[in-house]
């Protein structure tokens, strides 16, 4: 459930809103069947719990600047797609290189945090996005588990820092700027668009990068002291990751420019020495209305690519040459998605969802290739 207030409305509070939203969470996932990969099946999935999310109020100054302080999650507005986000793997909204890198993966759904964000909309197509939050939004190894509830408003740790550009091009007219069905306006130009290149297209770009002041262990010296190796420990003192991402519509239909094909891609980066997992690449495409007597409905098939470090490699083949022989050496995850989606009423929908994952964890132990499938129904009012 969520509940957003527009608190110049209520209070006369000029420019300020107000918002919170919480989940009622059952069930369990399947990761323990695969080996605990870097990717979550489901991006939905966590901990059974009755949990608060975000919690945050905002104040926007003019029209090109605002500012949300309060419990917040960084990926609610960081490194996100829309097209991106239609895919039910975790990673294809979360990234695996993050949600593994970062203390209890980060202020990411279950797990919000402390924070601020400031947005300043330089120009029309131009807008940057800073933020500051705890950096570790629990105080334990299983993050779900000892906040259980999200209400621990951890502001103790190292801070985590995030910076985004984003620049928006070809973007269509906001609703109510309906045109004369003569050329004479946005939506009438929108038309036009539709029916040229990609070059004309809406889509949007953003770079980023984040910075975490916490301390990190040294990779592959965790990794020989995890497995009972006596070594010297080395720690880090921070962390840091830059990512750059492209979400783009290809084609437009000809009767309907806000359906066609859309696609994404995403990529980033982070120091081998101190994380688990050093590169991440994803991308996908997207389409809605080619179904006929069906316009609503849509498909969509996506891949990521996840990379381990060399430094925990390493580490790996240390252990395979000088300590077991059937140590397995981590080298990489992968995952394909295709979904259809039935959109059978307004607010109704019914997903059926199949992945496949390459070497999940990285191909650790005895873990294999694995195909998994599911359907998501969703009725939201």
């Amino acid at each position: 459930m969520l509940v957003d207030a527009d608190l110049e409305k209520l209070w006369g509070a000029k420019g300020l809103t107000f918002h919170v939203n919480g989940y009622q969470i059952h069930g369990a996932g399947l990761e323990k069947y695969l080996g605990y990969p870097f990717d979550y099946i489901s991006s939905i999935e966590a901990l059974p719990s009755t949990r608060l999310f975000e919690l945050w109020l905002e104040q926007k100054f003019g029209e090109s600047v605002s500012v949300r302080a309060g419990q917040l999650a960084v990926d609610a507005e960081f490194f996100t797609t829309d097209t991106g986000g239609k895919f039910l793997n975790s990673s294809f909204g979360w990234p695996a290189i993050w949600a593994n890198n970062l203390p209890n993966g980060g202020n990411a759904y279950p797990l919000a945090t402390p924070g601020a964000r400031v947005k300043v909309e330089m120009t029309d197509n131009l807008t940057f996005l800073g933020a500051i939050y705890n950096g570790n939004p629990a105080g334990c190894e299983d993050g779900q588990r000892c906040n259980r509830n999200g209400t621990d408003f951890r502001v103790q740790d190292p801070p985590f820092v995030i910076e985004e550009i984003q620049y928006k091009y070809n973007q269509r007219a906001k609703d109510g700027d309906k045109g004369d069905g003569k050329g004479g306006g946005k939506k009438d130009r929108d038309k036009e668009k539709a029916s040229s290149d990609v070059l004309s297209l809406p889509g949007v770009i953003k770079f980023g990068a984040w910075q975490h002041f916490g301390n990190f262990k040294d990779a592959y010296s965790a990794t020989l002291i995890d497995n009972g190796v006596n070594v010297a420990r080395r720690v880090y003192s921070g962390n840091y990751s830059f990512y750059a991402m492209i979400d783009q519509q290809i084609y437009a239909l000809p009767d309907d420019p806000e359906k066609g094909v859309f696609a994404f891609a995403r990529v980033a980066g982070a120091p081998s020495d101190r994380n688990l997992i050093a590169f991440y690449i994803d991308g996908g495409v997207f389409l809605k209305g080619y179904v006929p007597n069906r316009p609503d409905d849509t498909f969509g098939a996506a891949i990521d690519y996840v990379l381990v470090s060399g430094d925990a490699s390493r580490a790996d083949r240390y252990l395979r040459d000088y300590e077991d022989s059937s140590y397995r050496v981590r080298n990489f995850e992968a995952v394909a998605e295709v979904f259809y989606k039935f959109q059978i009423a307004p607010g109704f929908a019914i997903q059926p969802d199949l992945q496949y994952m390459w070497n999940p964890a990285g191909g650790v132990a005895e873990n294999k290739d694995a195909v998994y499938g599911g359907v998501r129904v969703s009725i939201a009012y």
